[in-house]
């Protein structure tokens, strides 16, 4: 396989922000991915898996390592025993559509999603109130040792946005998911209503890494930090979403300093109207 030296990661993050990687691979299938966990283990060599790259900061400094992307290879989607499988690069979107094309619903939620199944499983992404965790059979893994396992829904330590699968040391090789028939009609009337929803409230079109926080018990990420009147403000190049306070663009050259030196001004506005 091709390894790259000093590929830039503001090329692979949809923030458009990150320094170079020390080497960088993008595995087309799972033996490729396997083989390049194995080079890593062997060179010593810190490991980073990224996927679509849409819910990563990359530092500026970079990452002195191996970043192995996923997003472009790992692309299989299958059906066997009425179960959805689908490798970690799969984008979203395109899982969704897959399981439309045999009238099996239950993953519309995640069709405006820019990410991959592999980034969706580390962080139980979701929306509109269900998450990916909610539709997971099992998931097949690479452990630190490269052996392949099969790990059950409960064996992952799903929660809000986050799993078990990096503190242990794990990467998403495929996911299975167990779907209801239904109305592929119904199904494409809810995703074009999802999709317009987003249209209207996100700032699509300029660099981003979707919501950057986590919404507090039972409290609104976006609308805590509208109320503290952080629309609109900037550090450098980053800037809170005119459209969406939960949402920092990048207008051109923001850094990852700018982006961290924003979220923290942030968390002091809610911090000192809130307290929370």
């Amino acid at each position: 396989m091709k390894y790259l030296k000093d590929e830039l990661l503001k090329k692979h993050t949809s923030f458009r922000i990150g320094g170079p990687a020390r080497l960088f691979c993008a595995p087309k299938n799972q033996a490729e991915l396997a083989e390049a966990i194995a080079y890593a283990k062997e060179k010593k060599l810190k490991r980073a898996i990224l996927g679509a790259g849409t819910n990563v900061l990359a530092l500026d400094k970079g990452f002195r390592g191996l970043v192995i992307k996923l997003s472009g290879g790992l692309k299989r989607i299958y059906f066997k025993d009425n179960l959805l499988h689908a490798e970690a690069g799969v984008y979203l979107p395109q899982l969704v559509q897959a399981a439309l094309r045999r009238h099996l619903i239950g993953l519309e939620f995640l069709a405006g999603i820019p990410g991959t199944v592999g980034g969706a499983v580390v962080m139980n992404a979701g929306a509109w109130g269900r998450e990916i965790a909610n539709c997971l059979e099992y998931v097949k893994v690479i452990d630190r040792n490269g052996e392949e396992q099969l790990l059950k829904k409960k064996e992952l330590g799903f929660g809000y946005r986050k799993s078990g699968v990096e503190k242990k040391g794990l990467t998403v090789v495929e996911a299975v998911f167990k779907l209801k028939s239904g109305s592929a009609k119904a199904s494409r009337q809810k995703i074009q209503e999802y999709l317009a929803q987003r249209k209207v409230k996100q700032p699509l079109g300029i660099p981003n890494a979707g919501s950057v926080f986590k919404n507090p018990n039972k409290k609104a990420a976006g609308q805590l930090l509208e109320a503290a009147g952080c629309k609109g403000l900037r550090c450098g190049d980053a800037q809170v979403s005119e459209k969406h306070a939960n949402f920092i663009v990048n207008l051109g050259e923001a850094s990852s300093r700018d982006i961290l030196k924003l979220m923290t001004k942030l968390q002091k506005a809610v911090q000192d109207k809130f307290k929370v």
